[in-house]
């Protein structure tokens, strides 16, 4: 079943997953074996995205969050990982797919066809680590630009904080070279869930907060 939450922020978009998991999600052993508790078709909208709130409980802080930020719009995998997004987003496909959607949105910012894919339905089904984010599209509209991202898969306990700081660099990079001003985001997790090894620490934050 879907869940729409809109917040105004990417800090308060993550407490309120973090809580609705805890309290309302089904517990879902994946195909590792680990056990989950899991929202499934979770649709965030972050009305301010330019808020920069960081909850002293959140998994990523300072240095480790603003080198995280970088990698999605860096289009090197130079130590070899099975994926990176930047990589993906940007060189994999032999087209810098986030560039080509600023061209198209230049070219007219009415466009629907600014979008970027990370999945490569050949080489992916061969494999067992596959990108949980799919795609980014972009809408400008009155001079604004709108966001919207799907994940098949999101680690709200460890993942999605950064994720969510990490697009939006992305929205920031795109606004920049379309003069135009990142106003929303819209983040859609298929499966949005907490690892049980998180779950203790989840519980801590719901006490606090």
């Amino acid at each position: 079943m879907a869940k729409f939450i809109r917040t105004n922020s990417i800090s308060q978009a993550w407490l309120t997953c973090v809580k609705k998991i805890m309290q309302e999600g089904h517990e879902v052993t994946d195909e590792r074996g680990s056990l989950t508790k899991e929202l499934q078709n979770i649709i965030l909208e972050i009305t301010n995205p330019n808020d920069n709130t960081i909850p002293e409980c959140s998994p990523w802080h300072d240095d480790r969050l603003e080198t995280y930020k970088k990698e999605l719009l860096d289009p090197d995998n130079e130590q070899g990982f099975v994926y990176t997004y930047g990589n993906r987003l940007r060189q994999y496909f032999k087209i810098d797919q986030i560039d080509t959607c600023i061209e198209k949105l230049n070219n007219c910012p009415q466009s629907r066809r600014a979008i970027a894919i990370t999945i490569d339905p050949i080489q992916d089904n061969k494999v067992d680590e596959i990108p949980c984010l799919q795609e980014i599209a972009f809408l400008i509209r009155d001079n604004q630009l709108y966001m919207t991202d799907f994940f098949r898969s999101n680690d709200c306990g460890g993942a999605t904080f950064p994720n969510l700081f990490g697009i939006r660099e992305v929205g920031y990079y795109v606004a920049k070279n379309t003069d135009t001003e990142l106003v929303n985001m819209v983040h859609h997790a298929m499966s949005l869930h907490i690892y049980e090894h998180d779950w203790d620490k989840c519980r801590e934050i719901l006490r606090k907060y």
